[in-house]
Order: C-alpha cells, then sequence, then structure tokens
C-alpha cells in the first residue's frame, strides 16, 4: 500500500464513518441525506481500489471512526455547559 493509497483510506474512512455517526444521531429527513452521502462516497472508493485488502481496511477504519465519532457525539451532547 502507498502513501497516496494510504490517504485515501484514511480520508475515505473517516468521512464514511462521521456520516454514518451523524445517521444515528440526525432526525428523520436529515438521516436519509447522510446515508446517500455514505453510500456515495463507499462507491467512490470501492471503484477507485478494487483489491481486497484495501476494502477490508476500509470497511474495518470506517467502523473504528463511526464509534469514535458517535463517543465523541454523546460526550459533547450530554456533559453539561459549565457557567
Amino acid at each position: 500500500m502507498t502513501l497516496r493509497e494510504t490517504l485515501w483510506t484514511m480520508a475515505g474512512s473517516m468521512v464514511t464513518g462521521l456520516v454514518l455517526a451523524l445517521f444515528a444521531v440526525l432526525q428523520a429527513p436529515f438521516n436519509a441525506l447522510t446515508s446517500l452521502i455514505g453510500v456515495g462516497v463507499v462507491i467512490m472508493y470501492f471503484r477507485k481500489f478494487d483489491r481486497k485488502g484495501h476494502r477490508i481496511t476500509f470497511v474495518v477504519f470506517s467502523i473504528l471512526y463511526y464509534l469514535m465519532s458517535v463517543f465523541m457525539i454523546a460526550v459533547y451532547q450530554y456533559i453539561p455547559a459549565q457557567t
């Protein structure tokens, strides 16, 4: 895996993880939009890289970024604002 492929994998999985986290948090009309963005990013990435190792890495890191994003969003929402 070259540096360019690594950066594409990192950027694509980060965007996908964040969009999935927003899908879990947002309400009805907006979560449909985020799911379409996520599907678009995945299709773009899978067309660009066709090796199985790249795709597995992409999915694993997307899940990790999703979990981190959901945790950060939950912390932001539930910590009371300090006055």
